[in-house]
């Protein structure tokens, strides 16, 4: 503000040609590189107030490299490049420039500096982070584009077989063909914000009159580009991702607390810059993309060896959840039944108390183990696998640590790593919006008859769950054509105890294994052979798993049962989501697909605008329940005219739906008490 540049970014182009002084014309000018002759004033002025834009922009450009304010006025320098390219190719074909090409040029190539390349620019991809996998494999199918994403991830052997997939995909998608032309240009002009090196502005005009003012068609692009370059391609995704993951602020949050994000997205904008500064001595020596990415691919390999130390490798499972799976295992193996022999119940709870007190984290504190009087060497050690298990998964390593450790050892690791998991990840609850629970609170009122202004009882809103089965004790009513748990209020299998009122799980497992087994023939069963021993085998499967499911029974009658209010929340219990519905009140699954027309709701206690728990049989009015009901025609007695309602199966006669006329409601009733 303030100084001569001011009159380039007040208005348009076209206004600074109307307002540009012809006194501010250099005396030699950065452009253009060759004289470019006139037909009269309007081409003249045009192409001087052209030539005087390009030189102080480019002075800008000088003085404030380094600078926040840089980027933009690449931004805006690269905008007036295709009309510059206009303009000198109509000299070099016509020899002068026409009052009226000059209109028509400036028109068509307008100079727009959010037209131009920058990160904003580039294809609207940012939702598809969202699906790609950060945490563990996947075999299922995905876009194209996700796919691509997924390839940029610092995880292992992702740039295996990159090239050929870039190609296919460009071939057919043209989503990808747009990001990966658009991703190539951005990052060779160094236009993302976080870039320390971008290209100068001779370079610029190089590139862009090659790639922007007159393009290569797309079969050129895949063919000369797409086609080769693994490592550029890879590293010029990886970039995007880097920028794109931030825009993200939760999923950017929580990566990074994974991967080792920083010292990755650090190593890609070191890459690219040396990248950008290699290309520059390149551009200047040949005029093709071929001699442009000259010893590039090499460089960029070289640093991504150098990377392998610092990629994440996702499993299929969690650290936690093979810790347990293992200990699960070890036990079968050793037919241990009694999974809690060792470590007292009192040391459980005082983990589970200490799992509260401290912030959601991945990572277990394996260090508390210590105050359990686990040995110091095997709580060492486990932290080091904890640390390293996205580089190496060290199955082997860990099974053998806790196949080495005493059983106390072996309880107290397990317990912690069980407890923490069901506490910081299982079990947690999240509050719903205000007027979910305004609904909700009007519900249980229509549902235990309360008035408003009446205070709720202790034991409205009230649900139980086990921790130690995983089971949900409450009534759910889930979205299915069958009715169910509808009218059902309470909870199924718990046990109170009279003194201290506390609940306890009242589940008990089915001793017997349902599994069933061929007939084995005779022969089978010849002392010494192999049959003999597999079926040995399997008999002691089968007795250790009936005193494991035994014990497990007595477990869940000792082990007191989540308690807790749930209105006004969601409830996440063991990968499912509880809640109450807002028009019934009944505990449901949330389901996103169930808010339709009523709003979001079970699925079961909506019925043509009506509730389904207040629709009672014309006849006898009791209300509706689970059975089968129909839906009948009769004549009102008062006004006479025919009206539809329901009838409930006890009063239902097939007379009733004879084709003769329909019947007075008085008739109907006096028939059917009589029956």
């Amino acid at each position: 503000m303030g100084t001569k540049y001011e009159w380039i970014f007040n208005g348009s182009f076209d206004e600074c040609v109307h307002t540009c002084d012809p006194t501010w014309l250099p005396k030699s000018p950065k452009w253009p590189f060759d004289e470019i002759k006139t037909e009269s004033d309007t081409a003249t002025k045009i192409l001087n107030t052209m030539i005087i834009v390009v030189d102080m922009i480019i002075e800008c450009m000088e003085s404030s490299k380094g600078k926040s304010h840089y980027s933009s006025l690449t931004k805006y320098f690269d905008s007036l490049v295709p009309l510059m390219c206009a303009f000198e190719d109509e000299m070099d074909i016509h020899g002068i420039l026409t009052d009226k090409k000059a209109i028509e040029l400036t028109e068509a190539y307008e100079p727009i500096p959010t037209n131009s390349m920058h990160e904003g620019a580039l294809p609207d991809v940012v939702l598809e982070l969202m699906k790609c996998t950060y945490w563990n494999e996947t075999k299922t199918k995905m876009k194209p584009i996700v796919h691509l994403l997924c390839k940029s991830l610092p995880q292992r052997c992702q740039i295996r077989n990159l090239q050929d997939i870039i190609l296919n995909y460009c071939k057919q998608d043209d989503l990808v063909y747009d990001f990966m032309s658009k991703t190539v240009l951005c990052s060779i002009l160094g236009a993302y914000s976080h870039s320390k090196k971008s290209l100068s502005w001779k370079t610029r005009i190089t590139v862009l009159r090659r790639l922007v003012y007159s393009p290569p068609n797309r079969t050129q692009m895949q063919e000369w580009l797409f086609g080769g370059y693994q490592h550029f391609l890879f590293y010029v995704i990886k970039e995007f991702l880097t920028y794109s993951i931030r825009l993200i602020p939760s999923l950017f949050e929580e990566i990074r607390d994974t991967y080792k994000w920083d010292a990755f997205e650090s190593c890609v904008h070191t890459a690219m810059d040396n990248m950008r500064d290699f290309m520059e001595s390149n551009i200047n020596k040949s005029n093709t993309i071929a001699g442009w990415l000259e010893g590039i691919e090499p460089m960029l390999m070289q640093i991504n060896k150098q990377q392998l130390g610092n990629l994440f490798r996702p499993q299929r499972m969690t650290f936690t959840n093979t810790i347990l799976n293992l200990c699960e295992r070890l036990d079968e193996q050793n037919n241990q039944s009694k999974p809690y022999i060792a470590f007292p119940r009192e040391y459980r709870n005082l983990m589970r108390d200490m799992s509260k007190r401290i912030p959601r984290t991945p990572n277990v504190p394996v260090e508390w183990l210590t105050y359990f009087g686990v040995k110091n060497n095997a709580v060492e050690s486990l932290k080091n696998i904890q640390k390293h298990y996205h580089q190496n998964t060290f199955r082997a390593d860990v099974r053998k640590l806790l196949n080495d450790v005493s059983r106390w050892d072996f309880e107290a690791i397990r317990e912690l790593f069980k407890i923490f998991h069901q506490v910081h990840h299982m079990v947690r609850i999240f509050p719903l919006p205000k007027h979910y629970y305004i609904s909700q609170v009007k519900a249980l009122r229509r549902r235990y008859e309360l008035q408003d202004g009446e205070y709720f009882s202790d034991n409205v809103g009230m649900v139980y769950a086990c921790l130690a089965c995983h089971t949900f004790k409450a009534f759910v009513v889930k979205s299915t054509d069958k009715i169910s748990n509808l009218f059902a209020n309470g909870h199924h299998k718990v046990i109170i105890n009279d003194e201290t009122m506390k609940c306890y799980c009242g589940r008990r497992s089915d001793q017997n294994d349902s599994k069933k087994r061929p007939r084995v023939a005779i022969q089978e069963f010849i002392e010494g052979s192999i049959e003999s021993d597999d079926n040995t085998k399997r008999a002691k499967k089968k007795q250790w798993k009936m005193q494991r499911k035994k014990y497990m029974n007595d477990e869940c009658a000792q082990t007191e049962c989540l308690k807790f209010n749930m209105t006004g929340s969601l409830f996440q219990f063991y990968n499912h989501l509880y809640m109450f519905c807002p028009l019934c009140a009944s505990p449901t699954l949330f389901d996103p697909k169930q808010n339709g027309k009523y709003g979001l709701h079970c699925g079961q206690c909506m019925k043509d605008g009506q509730f389904y728990t207040r629709v009672s049989c014309v006849i006898c009015n009791v209300l509706r329940g689970a059975a089968k009901w129909d839906t009948m025609t009769y004549i009102d007695d008062e006004d006479g005219e025919e009206k539809s309602s329901v009838i409930c199966q006890s009063c239902d006669r097939p007379w009733i739906h004879s084709d003769g006329a329909p019947y007075k409601l008085s008739v109907l009733k006096s028939r059917c008490n009589k029956v």
